[in-house]
């Protein structure tokens, strides 16, 4: 790497660690709910940061890989959660699980290099260049880790790319909002896309490694350029979108007719049904999953199993007061207002009553 070529990119570097600074203040006083969206984009803004310093300040090469693996793992893991509490919150528990997933293999990695000793792993190479006056490193890891670390980088992809197929080709709402969503969803597209036909390009091409780091920093820079371009709606509704949905009650009311829900679920006492499932219940009415979890969150703001739990519990506090049933066990009065078990009866209780139904029983008692 020539002095020219070294020199324009440490500007590169340093112009992307200044444009993340801006971006990190931008998301901090611009958005603000829920909060635990904010920490998302923040996370997400602060890897790319972390790691445009790095670049600038020449951090030693088995440090830096070190640092970039790190900033990858929580760039990936915040773009799944900010898709998924943005638009797709029926998907959150399988994010979650992801997102666990995804940092046991880096926290194993991590262990792994410490255990082992940076001097195994970071092999001294001259393949690699970083800058002229430092030492190159390649990275040598057992085939079980590779694999790991493949199948965190499949994972994230394949949710990323699911997602956004979904936003861009196969829902459509007719509203102001999902149009700007679609725009704004394409940035992470196109820069999803890149990083797989560069990986792919690879196998057959040899890059330069002035040309991955450019590559980077465009990345980084595309990256950041649709989070400060974000629509501005979602810095004040960020968790009430669910693709564009709730902007529109059209799209989902003009199928679910209210008398009809609420003689299934209520009349009927869906709720007491201890299979309650939002895709049985779906096609009790004659509507889609995604029809009915948006029904139910925009009238009820919950999802379909939390209504189905605040109901049990609602009814299992209405046949505890009921004299003919004082002589009955809470076991068998949660298994009549539809929980399967006394245990999974706490954990719902707690949320929407507070306490435990021991006590409750003990104040109707006396």
């Amino acid at each position: 790497m020539n002095l020219a070529s070294y020199s324009l990119l440490q500007c590169s570097q340093f112009f992307l660690f200044l444009f993340s600074i801006i971006v990190f203040f931008d998301v901090l006083i611009r958005f603000r709910s829920p909060i635990k969206l904010k920490i998302f984009f923040l996370l997400f803004v602060l890897s790319i940061l972390v790691g445009s310093f790095c670049l600038f300040i020449r951090t030693r090469p088995d440090e830096y890989v070190h640092i970039t693996m790190t900033c990858a793992m929580v760039i990936g893991t915040s773009m799944v959660q900010i898709l998924t509490n943005l638009y797709f919150i029926q998907h959150r528990k399988i994010a979650n699980i992801y997102t666990i997933i995804a940092y046991t293999i880096f926290i194993y990695f991590i262990f792994y290099v410490h255990f082992v000793g940076y001097e195994t792993v970071f092999v001294k190479s001259n393949n690699i260049f970083i800058a002229q006056d430092q030492v190159a490193y390649s990275i040598n890891l057992p085939l079980y880790l590779n694999c790991l670390i493949e199948l965190d980088f499949i994972l994230f992809n394949s949710f990323c790319l699911y997602y956004i197929y979904s936003i861009l080709f196969k829902f459509s709402f007719k509203n102001i909002y999902f149009k700007s969503i679609q725009i704004w969803t394409l940035g992470f597209f196109m820069v999803i896309f890149t990083q797989i036909l560069i990986i792919a390009l690879s196998f057959v091409f040899k890059f330069s490694n002035e040309f991955k780091f450019y590559i980077t920093i465009l990345k980084g820079l595309a990256l950041l350029l649709t989070i400060l371009y974000r629509p501005s709606f979602i810095n004040k509704n960020g968790s009430k979108i669910s693709l564009g949905h709730l902007f529109n009650r059209n799209d989902f009311s003009a199928d679910i007719k209210e008398i009809d829900f609420n003689f299934h679920f209520y009349t009927n006492l869906y709720f007491k049904n201890k299979n309650a499932d939002i895709a049985e219940f779906a096609n009790l009415i004659g509507v889609s999953k995604e029809i009915l979890f948006n029904y139910v969150y925009f009238n009820y703001s919950m999802s379909f199993d939390e209504l189905v739990n605040k109901n049990r519990v609602k009814y299992f506090i209405e046949i505890m007061q009921q004299p003919e049933n004082k002589n009955l066990t809470i076991d068998a009065l949660s298994k009549e207002a539809g929980f399967t078990s006394r245990q999974n009866l706490y954990k719902p209780f707690k949320k929407f009553h507070g306490g435990n139904p021991s006590d409750l029983l003990d104040i109707l008692g006396d």
